[in-house]
């Protein structure tokens, strides 16, 4: 027989298991781990692009991210390579998969390639303003128009080169590292528009003179009159458990103040989550507060190897 006292003790009962299923709803929303794939292989996605409310992350080494670092209804999901993806927060799943981009190529006749390599080395660097800082989450692009003796070269290898930091002893932290993506855009208006070459993420070593040395021989990347952009993408920073971490841009990409005589470039920097169709150039930026001194005029400094 139900009494007035059971009644109360089931009616306390079933909302206390009312709050449980709410806590422990919210509890698994508020924690859930999500991994990105590769929707052919099956593989986790490094350093894949999540963004939202003009902000955003990037996933962890192995594809995942937490869903507790999201707060908005609807996230893009980008890599490039890769078709970008548009998903609502609630509806996501354990499991995210993104799809590869395919490309129609116009039909071209292969040529065997030549010997004949160019070697465009790097120039020297000046004492001051002969580094950029470049910071977490953006990237540093150099437009490249060749002059017409390496016009339609093929690009066989990308250097870039980083001033060692100096900083107090016992700030240094030489586990520290960077993780780094070079990319190849062509240009249209003035700007970045197709990618046709993306790395996988490099480590740099923050606390040495280090340098990327990239072959890409094997991708027939050409360097028509109409340019290139290449890219220097910052991903962020990492100690040896591979963990990203926040930390103070440390990083120096050297520059050049030195005119290259087959190439002509300008270079730029774009957030990748915030405003990412906006790039700067950086003389600009280096001449902001000091509008009566000199102008500065400054490259990232690159080394090219070409063949024909």
């Amino acid at each position: 027989m139900l009494t007035k006292n059971n009644a109360v003790k089931v009616s306390i009962m079933g909302k206390s298991l009312i709050i449980f299923i709410f806590l422990f709803t919210c509890f698994k929303n508020f924690s859930q781990v999500i991994i990105i794939v590769d929707s052919l292989n099956k593989k986790p996605l490094p350093f894949v692009g999540v963004k939202y409310n003009n902000t955003g992350f990037y996933t962890s080494k192995e594809g995942l991210f937490n869903l507790n670092q999201v707060n908005t209804d609807s996230i893009e999901v980008s890599l490039l390579g890769y078709k970008k993806l548009v998903l609502k927060t609630k509806a996501l799943r354990d499991t995210i998969y993104l799809n590869r981009e395919t490309y129609t190529l116009k039909e071209v006749v292969l040529t065997k390639k030549k010997n004949k390599t160019k070697q465009i080395k790097p120039l020297k660097s000046p004492k001051s303003f002969g580094s950029w800082v470049i910071q977490p989450k953006s990237e540093l692009l150099i437009s490249i128009y060749p002059k017409d003796n390496i016009k339609d070269h093929y690009i066989d290898k990308i250097k870039i080169y980083f001033s060692k930091v100096i900083e107090i002893k016992e700030l240094k932290d030489n586990s520290l590292m960077a993780y780094v993506r070079l990319h190849i855009y062509d240009i249209k208006d003035g700007k970045p528009f197709n990618s046709v070459y993306s790395s996988n993420a490099i480590d740099v070593n923050s606390f040495k003179k280090d340098e990327i040395s990239l072959d890409i021989s094997n991708n027939l990347i050409v360097l028509k009159e109409s340019g290139l952009f290449i890219g220097l993408e910052l991903i962020g920073y990492y100690k040896n458990d591979s963990s990203i971490i926040n930390n103070n841009p440390i990083i120096r990409p050297t520059l050049t103040n030195k005119i290259n005589k087959d190439i002509s470039s300008k270079t730029f920097v774009r957030s990748i989550f915030k405003n990412q169709y906006k790039i700067e150039p950086i003389n600009e930026l280096l001449k902001r507060g000091r509008p009566a001194k000199k102008e500065i005029v400054r490259n990232l400094n690159i080394g090219l190897e070409l063949s024909n």
